[in-house]
């Protein structure tokens, strides 16, 4: 009972900063608002803060879901153009995060496996776990995956609203297709993707996410109705990867790394800016906005860019497509590539 008592007082909490961030009109507010209410509240003495698991992964498949459900017949059609300027950025991108990283080494004693694993535009696990293979100081790759990843949460969809929003009118097509709702029984499609996904958690990158995003997505595009969640549900799926982010992040583990915080932060604020560049580049070879393309390529979270591009009125669809090739490309990619960099660099 305790359990569930720290746990809902740790919601409440959240919610408070879901609240505070709407009523300031910024960006994320029910993913940033628990997030930085949670990590300030962490600050003062004898606190502690709890998220649950199991909620955890059904939010990640809600969310699945409704990026799924912004997809239309024509979100393929509109993609295909795209993916080898597209897959080319990306890679370069990568290329560039690797370089700055390893230019670092030359200034501040870090090995250079785990600058380098420090840096990458990944997903922590899957980082971490490339970590523990390549003997990083996984520690220390933990920190500055942290700080990179909140540099991404608040700097992107902050500049993206104030920089790079667009008016209802320039948003393409296939983002303003609505479909009637289902009944009420295509529920149970929801409960037996969300159970695939869980099956297949340990074998697929992101499954929780990805399977959910992919299987309604293929739905939508054939035009079977399904019956729409309520919003609230989508909110409160939100909040919980907000309290979930707010509980894992520990400042404490910030201050460990010391004055290299800083070099990192630098890198990932380069990092993004670089993004920015090869998003205005990418819009200008594309017929994309503005907004969709730049959060297409932004080294940021699946989930996070395709709400993001929802709320400055880009293409989730297109956004959460062209993320999943980035995610893809990292996840298959990179450690092959990692492992044979990392052999020249520690032959010489």
């Amino acid at each position: 009972m305790f359990h569930v008592g720290h746990l809902l007082f740790t919601y409440l909490v959240g919610l408070l900063g879901g609240l505070l961030f709407l009523w300031l009109h910024l960006p994320l507010a029910w993913i940033l608002g628990p997030l930085s209410l949670l990590l300030i509240y962490k600050t003062l003495p004898k606190t502690s803060t709890r998220a649950s698991l199991r909620l955890r992964k059904v939010s990640f498949a809600i969310l699945g879901i409704q990026i799924g459900s912004t997809f239309t017949s024509s979100t393929l059609t509109a993609v295909t153009p795209y993916i080898l300027l597209y897959t080319g950025l990306t890679l370069l991108l990568i290329a560039i995060s690797l370089f700055n990283a390893y230019l670092v080494t030359k200034w501040i004693p870090i090995d250079v496996t785990t600058s380098l694993l420090g840096s990458i535009p990944g997903g922590l696990s899957a980082v971490l776990a490339l970590s523990d293979s390549f003997n990083g100081n996984t520690v220390l790759v933990t920190i500055f995956q942290t700080i990179r990843l909140i540099a991404v949460l608040f700097l992107i969809p902050f500049s993206a609203t104030h920089l790079f929003y667009e008016n209802v009118n320039t948003v393409q097509e296939s983002s303003g297709q609505q479909m009637a709702s289902g009944s009420l029984w295509t529920l149970l499609i929801y409960i037996a993707v969300f159970l695939l996904a869980l099956l297949l958690q340990n074998k697929v990158p992101a499954a929780l996410v990805l399977i959910p995003m992919l299987v309604i997505a293929v739905l939508k595009i054939n035009g079977i109705p399904l019956w729409e969640l309520p919003v609230a549900i989508y909110l409160f799926a939100q909040l919980t990867i907000g309290v979930y982010l707010g509980n894992s992040i520990e400042m404490k583990d910030l201050w460990k790394a010391g004055k290299y915080c800083i070099y990192y932060l630098l890198l990932a604020i380069v990092l993004i800016a670089i993004s920015f560049l090869f998003g205005y580049i990418f819009s200008m070879f594309t017929n994309l906005n503005l907004a969709t393309a730049v959060l297409s390529l932004a080294p940021g979270g699946l989930i996070e860019m395709a709400l993001t591009a929802q709320s400055v009125n880009g293409d989730p669809s297109i956004v959460s497509s062209l993320q999943m090739i980035r995610l893809l490309t990292i996840v298959m990619l990179l450690p092959f590539f990692l492992k044979w960099l990392l052999k020249r660099i520690q032959s010489k």
